[in-house]
């Protein structure tokens, strides 16, 4: 099989990716101009443009896509979209992760909110057979007050519906260490959490997620400055959500030749490879796997292992990382990766 094909057809597990950076864009057109809340034929960007100099630069891009998630049943509708796109790629498990607080603009409550994304899942999971949980982000340029208003909400729903908590939003501007508050109660709580760190270069960020006890990191890339923190995180194997494209983009690096993919693989860390927002980086996960094929010289034979990392990172229930690994297995054992041909 050729290897495009072979990285579409596998079975797959994605950590970081926003449902709001998400949205089909047919669909998101489709609902704006019929709720009237853009005019009918207005140009519309959805995605970063290729000027993009920075994360804040970036975050400009989700204007649009908010929009789309103030209702019930548009939070619903979307989630099955998103659902539905994730299917077309054979994606296995699937972490969401949005900020509730962001769908209230037309007076939702935080309960309400939660509800129409029970649905949402329930919904998508039942058309697609994709499994999902749901990450619940609290985000930096609000309030500890605010944030830990939505953490306690998101209490209330986990297990089933919310798998883990999240710290998102300007991470150049906002230090983790503001939100200190918010990620002593998820540890009361007993909920795991992630937190975006080392997407702008701190090493602060990163070292304050260690010392918070935060199972994950998403971007991390500020690493590579720090051989003990590295040696920290491997040790501690606290897994590492890279997302190539999204990096770019942010500048987080300056090019492939600065991606430390190879550095952290080789520092023993568990990386796992995603999204972050399929729409706003305009990318699948097949897409970020075949880029570090090519620019990072990954090989078929190592992709097994990034997808087993982010199963056993995941927040997912036992069953369904057991069920992931015999749907694994059972496409390795009828597409081996020695067989792939390059395109």
């Amino acid at each position: 099989m050729e290897r495009r094909n072979w990285l579409t057809e596998i079975p797959k597990v994605e950590l970081h990716c926003h449902l709001d950076g998400s949205l089909p864009p047919e669909v998101m057109t489709d609902y704006l101009t019929r709720t009237g809340r853009i005019p009918a034929g207005e140009r519309l960007r959805y995605s970063v443009p290729e000027d993009c100099t920075s994360l804040a630069d970036y975050l400009t891009c989700f204007d649009l896509p908010l929009l789309c998630l103030q209702t019930e049943d548009s939070i619903a509708d979307f989630i099955c979209a998103v659902l539905r796109e994730a299917a077309q790629e054979r994606m296995f498990y699937l972490e969401l992760r949005f900020a509730p607080t962001f769908s209230r603009a037309e007076g939702l409550t935080l309960e309400q909110v939660f509800a129409a994304v029970r649905r949402g899942k329930a919904a998508g999971e039942a058309e697609t057979g994709v499994r999902c949980g749901f990450l619940v982000c609290a985000m930096r340029n609000l309030s500890p007050e605010q944030n830990l208003e939505m953490f306690e909400e998101a209490a209330r729903w986990y297990p089933d519906l919310v798998c883990g908590l999240d710290l998102a939003g300007d991470e150049a501007a906002h230090p983790t260490r503001e939100q200190v508050a918010v990620f002593r109660r998820a540890r009361e709580l007993g909920i795991p959490f992630t937190i975006h760190s080392g997407e702008t270069g701190s090493v602060e960020n990163l070292e304050a997620a260690l010392s918070y006890g935060a199972a994950r990191v998403g971007h991390g890339i500020a690493l590579q400055k720090s051989p003990a923190l590295l040696r920290a995180y491997a040790e501690a194997g606290i897994g590492v959500e890279m997302c190539p494209l999204s990096n770019l983009q942010t500048r987080a690096v300056s090019g492939w030749d600065a991606y430390p993919f190879r550095q952290f693989r080789e520092a023993g860390l568990p990386v796992s490879v995603n999204t972050d927002n399929r729409t706003v980086s305009g990318t699948t996960m097949a897409s970020e796997l075949e880029r570090l094929c090519v620019h990072c010289g990954l090989t078929p034979a190592e992709i097994p292992a990034l997808l087993r990392n982010a199963n056993r990172c995941s927040f997912a229930p036992a069953q369904v990382k057991v069920d992931y690994e015999a749907a694994l297995q059972a496409f390795l054992r009828r597409n081996p990766p020695e067989e792939v041909t390059n395109p």
